[in-house]
């Protein structure tokens, strides 16, 4: 015997390492990869073991044999179907924040009564097993130290369940989702109690029999024994019952779906689970069959269900036996923490807060918080009470499986819901009713004591089986009595029957139909024809304060707008139906999905006047535009299959099309709002595609507000074509051209189908047209200038001679002095029309046979400088400014003379128009680092810093004349660039302008050109 200190002490120091272990997951002491591994969800369904596996697994094989098996091979083919249930369920529970089996048929039924109805009926049901948890904990403690101290160590074992699953099972509302605690602690304490299991049937097979061939052996002696286990099987008594209620119990039991759905797993965790689970069920299974024989050889006349403590014991193992009973605490204690977790959330959801609407007015996190913290409370203590009240007799398992039997009776609604749109409400709640009634009768009825007015002998019948009244058949199948199948095919019978006869009468409501669609994955979202949407984000708050309070209200709508990036003023109806949404989800696991869906939702006084507005205003508009949304940005978790797959691979691939179009484009509902955009249009106004969807058309900056209403109006007037516009986007000059066409109503819903518009971007092309025409205009002006230095020079050479010769002839010193200023001022004359005729040459089109670079050669900066000053002063219109030049002689370059020329009197004349009359003008160059530097500096207006990176560009100019065409620049910086150099500018505003231009030495840039020149 073991001390029954010992045991206590054990069981707390237990409890205690579950929770260390789930209070380090919580604050993320146990690294997050870890914890929500998808291996720690296969261990947290193993949660499904309970003390009924633990303990009475055992029994139960000694009395009904093999079909033992069927406890676990009915979640085997539970998981098998994981893509057709299990993942169907996980979609919808996800999408819609369901946190329960009421939350879900409350869902799909649109009705409050379903979800209570199950919440309630879930209590009911869950009690026999969490008091067979308690039943399980005394035995055990009965075994280990006799008599008389079990109630005290089952009341203490209650006490701690009870303070854990307060205060892990009940959490704050900033910390729900993944509950990585309670996952992670059950996680661990299914590896504990397969551990144990595995060393407990280790243990029996050497201790009890010496070994495998001392079993075989002792199998071969008790052949009829064995015989025995199998023949439940081969008669099917209770095997495919068992089969039916363990498949529904693998994913219905309250325990079982919190795990599976509601602690926050994904997909990836559900796939990998749906083959470990059944390993691990496999795996602990495997010494049932070795305990029971070695229980059977070592203690006979025991009960089966004590034999994984007796065995260890029995055979001197005190530690084995003390770490059996650790493990046995564990199972219960597992089971009875999340099946009240479960419970307190449906039941506080659906049973509680509807009736206590008015009280969450205040302090709503705290309330909720202590009302399911209450809810855990009387859960355990009804569990408790009930075991206390309970004749003890019969099998352990036998509580068990009458909770079984009751959740199956939730299977054809189940199946109704994901596979059969024709289901109803009034159908579900008819066959669920039903189903109760007859479980009730055939199950529950016998676990309860003896009532005046219940029938003796229906009660003994179901007790024992059909064989009571017989006493030779009874005794003939004391060993294998089936008390379950009659009952389970009976409820279910009447339950789905009954359900299919009434969802028949009469077809289901419109908004049970939306839900059904929803379940059935033929629709990703509510449809926005049949929503209703706020009309601003402040009367949502207004309407959520109505049942939450003004600041829990505020900071539920701050929340959801935080995650969606949506701003206070919002007012697009798409936005918005995504931020009911939102709130929708967040709230469901703190007050239940109905209760947050009529939060959530506009007032119903309303809904008409806004669906008759959005009706005339384009609701399939609207409805597209919801649609596309959630596929865009990944808020549909719909797994397309077949059809719909393909149609969604051809809706991507057009959108990229779209997106990579030169072109923008810009689709308008019949409602004015904007339906859709690109990225060159999204480049071209400057605002995302998020913040333009949805939106009316003057929401889009200038000048494109007004633009595109005009060209709107004129498509839906049936007038094409296009219009071509000047406007200044971004402070640059944009040349636009807009293209409209009016588009055909997709169904009859819709009297238009919007317009479309497309935004031709010509600025560039408007450019390069320029450069084309001014360089034509300098070659035109090369060819006249060509003329009148011919015209001009042919008197000019006349009157040099004529010059000379009074020079030559002349005694007097004052005419000879005359004739050389004569002369002087001709040549003067002369270089100018040599230095005007080069300058225009250089845009002219090279003649036939002229190379590129032809004109290519040495020059020398210094000369460039001064010809560019000589230039800029034939302007007699232009302000008088002082050029100061210092640019040493040593600066050569290899380039085109004509082209540098160019360069330096477009800076220079820029220079001189942004400087008042008078300023000065400074020329540097020198050498740095191979390379000739020359700085223009003014100390003129400047250039605003917004405008420095643009007036590179073509047509962009600061010069508030006409005479400003926007290109001096540009042509600049491509003359430099041409030469192996760069140009950038510095500016101050007010302060002046700095151009730095950069060319290569003539040493480096000759080694480059000259290949170049070569034929």
């Amino acid at each position: 015997m073991i001390d029954v200190g010992v045991l206590l002490f054990a069981t707390v120091a237990w409890l205690a390492v579950l929770a260390a272990i789930a209070l380090a997951a919580q604050r993320e002491r146990i690294p997050r990869a870890l914890a929500r591994h998808p291996l720690v969800l296969a261990l947290s369904l193993g949660v499904y073991a309970s003390s009924w596996t633990y303990y009475g697994g055992v029994g139960f094989a000694q009395r009904h044999g093999l079909v033992f098996l069927a406890v676990y091979l009915g979640p085997t083919l539970a998981c098998i179907a994981t893509p057709l249930l299990w993942s169907r369920v996980l979609r919808i529970t996800r999408e819609q924040r369901l946190s329960s089996l009421a939350d879900l048929f409350a869902f799909r039924f649109q009705s409050p009564a379903a979800g209570a109805l199950v919440a309630a009926f879930s209590l009911v049901a869950s009690v026999p097993y969490i008091a067979q948890q308690f039943r399980a904990t005394e035995q055990s403690v009965r075994v280990l130290s006799g008599p008389g101290h079990e109630d005290a160590v089952g009341a203490v074992f209650w006490a701690l369940l009870t303070l854990f699953t307060a205060f892990f099972g009940a959490r704050p509302a900033a910390e729900q989702g993944r509950e990585d605690g309670l996952a992670a602690a059950v996680a661990f304490e299914s590896a504990a109690k397969l551990a144990v299991l595995a060393a407990v049937g280790l243990v029996a097979v050497l201790g009890a029999f010496g070994g495998a061939g001392g079993l075989a052996d002792w199998l071969g002696d008790h052949a009829a024994e064995v015989e025995a286990l199998g023949r439940p099987v081969r008669e099917d008594s209770g095997w495919t019952s068992m089969l039916v209620i363990s498949f529904a119990a693998a994913f219905l039991l309250p325990r079982q779906w919190h795990m599976a759905f509601a602690s926050g797993a994904g997909d990836r965790a559900l796939s990998r689970a749906a083959w470990a689970f059944p390993l691990f069920l496999l795996a602990l299974n495997l010494p049932v069959l070795p305990v029971l024989w070695a229980g059977t050889r070592l203690a006979p006349a025991e009960p089966a269900d004590s034999y994984v403590l007796l065995v260890p014991q029995l055979l001197g193992q005190g530690w084995l036996a003390l770490a059996a009973f650790i493990g046995g605490i564990s199972a219960a204690s597992a089971m009875v923490m999340v099946t009240a977790v479960s419970l307190a959330s449906a039941s506080a959801t659906h049973l509680l807060l509807p009736l206590a609407r008015r009280t969450l007015r205040r302090n709503v996190y705290a309330r909720v918080l202590w009302l399911r913290r209450g809810l855990l409370t009387a859960i355990l203590a009804g569990g408790w009470l009930f075991h206390r009240a309970q004749p003890h007799r019969g099998l352990l398992v036998e509580s068990g499986i009458v909770s079984f039997v009751a959740f199956a009776q939730f299977l054809p609604g189940v199946l109704a819901a994901l596979f059969w749109e024709r289901a109803t409400r009034a159908g579900f709640l008819a066959g669920l009713v039903a189903g109760i009634f007859t479980w009730t009768a055939t199950c529950l009825a016998p676990l309860l004591p003896e009532l005046s007015g219940l029938d003796p002998g229906w009660l003994n019948l179901l007790r024992e089986g059909a064989g009571f009244a017989d006493p030779a058949a009874h005794a003939a199948r004391a060993a294998a009595i089936d008390t379950w199948s009659l009952p389970t095919f009976v409820s279910l019978a009447v339950n789905g029957a009954t359900l299919g006869l009434v969802s028949l009468l009469r077809p289901p409501a419109e908004e049970e139909r939306e839900a059904a669609r929803l379940c059935t994955r033929r629709e990703i979202g509510p449809s926005v024809e049949r929503a209703t949407v706020a009309s601003s984000v402040g009367a949502l708050e207004e309407r959520l304060a109505r049942l939450l309070g003004r600041e829990a209200a505020a900071l539920e709508v701050t929340r959801a707008r935080i995650e969606l990036d949506i701003p206070r003023d919002e007012t697009r109806a798409t936005e918005l139906h995504a931020l009911q949404e939102r709130l929708h989800r967040n709230l469901s696991p703190l007050v239940g999905p109905v209760l947050a869906r009529t939060a959530a939702e506009a007032d119903a006084q309303a809904a008409p006047a806004a669906l008759g507005s959005r009706a005339a205003s384009g609701a399939l508009t609207e409805e597209l535009r919801w649609l596309e949304r959630r596929l865009a940005r990944g808020e549909a978790t719909t797994t397309f299959v077949g059809a719909a797959k393909e149609l969604d691979l051809l809706r991507r691939w057009l959108r990229s099309v779209l997106a990579q179009l030169p072109l923008g484009v810009c689709a308008v509902g019949s409602d004015g709002a904007i339906s859709l955009v690109n990225r060159r249009l999204e480049a071209l106004v400057g605002v995302e595609e998020r913040d333009l969807v949805g939106a009316p058309l003057d929401r889009l900056p200038a000048p494109f507000a007004e633009l595109f209403a005009r060209a709107a109006r004129a498509a839906s007037a049936g007038e094409g074509g296009a219009d071509e516009i000047e406007a200044h986007v971004a402070g640059r000059a944009r040349s636009l051209r807009v293209h409209r066409a009016a588009l055909d109503p997709l169904d009859a819903r819709a009297a238009s189908g919007g317009v479309v518009l497309l935004v031709e971007d010509r600025t560039e092309q408007r450019a390069l047209e320029a450069q084309l025409a001014h360089r034509d205009r300098l070659a035109q002006l090369g060819r006249l200038a060509a003329g009148v230095a011919h015209e001009v020079g042919n008197p000019l050479t006349g009157i040099a001679c004529l010059a000379q010769n009074l020079r030559a002839e002349s005694d007097s010193d004052e005419i000879r002095a005359r004739a050389g200023l004569i002369l002087g001022e001709a040549a003067r004359i002369e270089a100018i029309l040599r230095s005007l005729l080069d300058h225009s040459r250089t845009g002219a089109v090279p003649k036939p046979g002229e190379g590129a670079r032809a004109r290519v050669g040495r020059v020398a900066l210094a000369e460039v400088v001064a010809e560019a000053v000589r230039l800029i002063r034939l302007d007699r219109a232009a302000p008088h400014v002082g050029v100061e030049q210092a640019c040493p002689e040593s600066l050569v370059v290899i380039g085109d003379r004509r082209e540098l020329v160019q360069v330096f009197v477009n800076l220079l004349a820029n220079a001189r128009d942004a400087s008042e009359a008078g300023a000065l003008i400074t020329v540097r160059g020198w050498i740095e680092a191979g390379q000739i530097v020359v700085e223009v500096e003014d100390h003129g207006s400047g250039i605003p810093e917004e405008l420095l990176a643009a007036v590179l560009e073509p047509f962009v100019t600061t010069k508030r004349d006409p005479s400003g065409t926007g290109l001096g620049l540009p042509l600049s910086r491509s003359i430099v660039e041409d030469h192996g150099g760069t140009l950038a500018l510095r500016s101050a505003v007010g302060r002046g302008t700095t151009v730095v231009v950069r060319l290569p030495l003539a040493g480096a840039s000759e080694a480059r050109r000259r290949p170049e020149a070569e034929p």
